[in-house]
């Protein structure tokens, strides 16, 4: 875990000083985008496995360096058999997000990112008879992170990006049981196919 957090630090610590200072970078104020995501984190399963993640997101650029946007999620979680059960866990979350781009050029715009919002858990139990059950643990997450948006095409491109969360479940009792509140940190690197509407500021490379 210290090494990611090293890992970590040295990416937020290239972005902001190397590419300091702000400036605009192709990206035009007014202008906005959506996106599709796949990804993978450390996240545990309740079989030890970790999954890729899926998500869309969308963003409104306020100016060249500065975006407020939204993120959704959606992460299997594995599936494990018990007796006579099966259970399987996917986990959602959703919340804004706020990008700050740095120093770049009309295809490569590095930025930082910071996020958060809402968390569900959810855990789906199917018994021999096909009956199911099915019980949700609701949370918030915070995050962090860096990545670089860049351009293949003239209003299109690829951004990948790696964020570390930290999720945090609050207490809840099902059919009379109680479970208790726990956290965990997540660490995912990411790929978001976006496509940006509204037009670019023309600078030079």
């Amino acid at each position: 875990m210290r090494r990611t957090f090293k890992s970590f630090g040295g990416l937020f610590l290239i972005l902001l000083v190397v590419t300091s200072p702000v400036r605009a970078q192709g990206i035009a104020a007014g202008s906005g985008e959506v996106g599709g995501t796949i990804g993978y984190s450390n996240l545990k399963s309740i079989d030890n496995g970790r999954y890729a993640s899926f998500g869309v997101s969308g963003a409104y650029n306020l100016s060249p360096w500065f975006a407020l946007g939204g993120d959704y999620t959606y992460q299997r979680l594995g599936t494990i058999a018990v007796a006579s059960t099966t259970a399987t866990e996917h986990l959602q979350l959703i919340g804004p997000v706020a990008r700050f781009s740095v120093n770049g050029t009309s295809r490569f715009v590095p930025y930082v990112v910071v996020g958060g919002g809402g968390a569900v858990l959810h855990t789906a139990v199917t018994f021999l008879n096909n009956s199911v059950m099915g019980a949700s643990q609701k949370g918030f997450y915070f995050g962090t992170g860096g990545g670089a948006s860049i351009y293949a095409g003239h209003n299109w491109g690829i951004r990948p990006e790696f964020r570390y969360e930290r999720l945090h479940f609050n207490s809840t009792s099902v059919q009379g049981t109680s479970i208790g509140s726990y956290g965990e940190n997540d660490y995912q690197g990411t790929i978001t196919v976006f496509y940006q509407f509204g037009g670019r500021r023309s600078i030079r490379n």
